[in-house]
Order: structure tokens, then C-alpha cells, then sequence
């Protein structure tokens, strides 16, 4: 027990001393874009972008070139609401001076219509970092887009066939590593085992 207590305790000092990580990179209100003729789904803006820190910190980078592209890979649409899977393509964020703060390729992202005939889509999915400043905040190069929010227009979709354009809201965040995932199993059998002691 006391080996468990000292491992544990060490392993909080690692992580306690651990520089400050990214939350989230976010931007809102951005043109999107969906060709039904060719599949791809694609964002294209000028922006905004929100980078937040685990210190609550929160850095505004105005005028970022914000582009995302992927393709329909199976248009899962039943009963009149739309629902899709998208594979492949690219994402970018570069500031107002051509730095790149983040870019990937897009592994997957699922998209569907929240309520039939509200013309409101929502989607999550996962990345691959390639580069850019900010990529040494996503451990084993892996991100999540978290949120991916528009109002299409027009307002009734009921399938992936029909062109239409949107002001999406996206949010990316790194995928947590491996460490952290421990430490919080470490932690929930720490209370585990003092529970049942009790």
C-alpha cells in the first residue's frame, strides 16, 4: 500500500510540474459550403480563432484563414433527416501573417441533422496533425473535432443529394494521452480501494 501511495504521489509531482496544455482551438460563424455532385463538404472563412489553455487563459487570433475539406464517404440519411459519414481531406488554421498554427488531415467526421426540418446539423470526428505552431499540444498527433454546428440553408434537408451552404461553429481539442488516461484510472482505483477498506 505504501509503494501504491508513493508511486501515486510521484506521479502526481510529474504532472503537477507539466507546462500548461491546450482546451480547445475554436472559431464561429464560418461559410461552409456542401456539393452534392461531387461529395465534399467545405469550410472557408476568415475568422476569429479562439485558442483557450488549461489556465483558462483565452487568445483571440483575429483574421485566420480557416479552411476545412472533406468528402461524403456514405449518406446514412433514413426517414427524411440527414445523416452522413465524411472521410479524408484536410484542415487548416493559418494567422493573419501566413503562420500556420494548426493543419491535418481529416480521418472521419459523422454529421446529421439534430431536429427533422430545422435545418440544424451537428458533428463530431477525429484528425491527424500534420503541422503547424500549435501541433506539439496534441500528444501522439491526434485531435478531436468536438463540435461542428451550422444552420444550413435551405432550411429542410433530408439527405446528402441537395447542395447547401451554412454558418458553421467548430471546435477542435487534443485527444488526451495516454498519461493522463492513467492518471485518472490510478485515482478511481485509489478511492476504489479506500472505499472498500472503510
Amino acid at each position: 500500500m505504501k509503494r501504491f501511495g508513493f508511486a501515486l504521489i510521484s506521479l502526481l509531482c510529474i504532472v503537477a510540474v507539466s507546462p500548461a496544455g491546450l482546451v480547445s482551438l475554436s472559431g464561429v460563424d464560418l461559410l461552409t459550403d456542401y456539393d452534392a455532385g461531387t461529395g465534399v463538404l467545405a469550410i472557408n472563412d476568415t475568422a476569429a480563432v479562439t485558442i483557450e489553455e488549461s489556465t483558462s487563459i483565452q487568445t483571440t487570433v483575429t483574421g485566420a484563414d480557416i479552411q476545412l475539406s472533406t468528402t461524403l464517404s456514405a449518406d446514412n440519411s433514413v426517414g427524411g433527416m440527414a445523416s452522413g459519414l465524411f472521410t479524408g481531406g484536410s484542415l487548416s488554421f493559418v494567422d493573419s501573417s501566413g503562420s500556420t498554427l494548426l493543419e491535418g488531415t481529416i480521418n472521419q467526421i459523422a454529421i446529421g441533422e439534430v431536429f427533422d426540418g430545422m435545418g440544424l446539423l451537428a458533428g463530431t470526428g477525429d484528425f491527424q496533425v500534420t503541422g503547424g505552431s500549435l501541433a506539439s499540444e496534441f500528444p501522439d498527433a491526434l485531435g478531436e473535432i468536438v463540435q461542428l454546428s451550422f444552420n444550413v440553408s435551405p432550411t429542410t434537408i433530408s439527405d446528402y443529394t441537395t447542395d447547401f451552404s451554412a454558418r458553421t461553429n467548430l471546435s477542435l481539442m487534443p485527444v488526451p494521452e495516454p498519461a493522463t488516461i492513467a492518471m485518472l484510472g490510478l485515482g478511481g482505483l485509489a478511492l476504489l480501494r479506500r472505499k472498500k477498506s472503510a
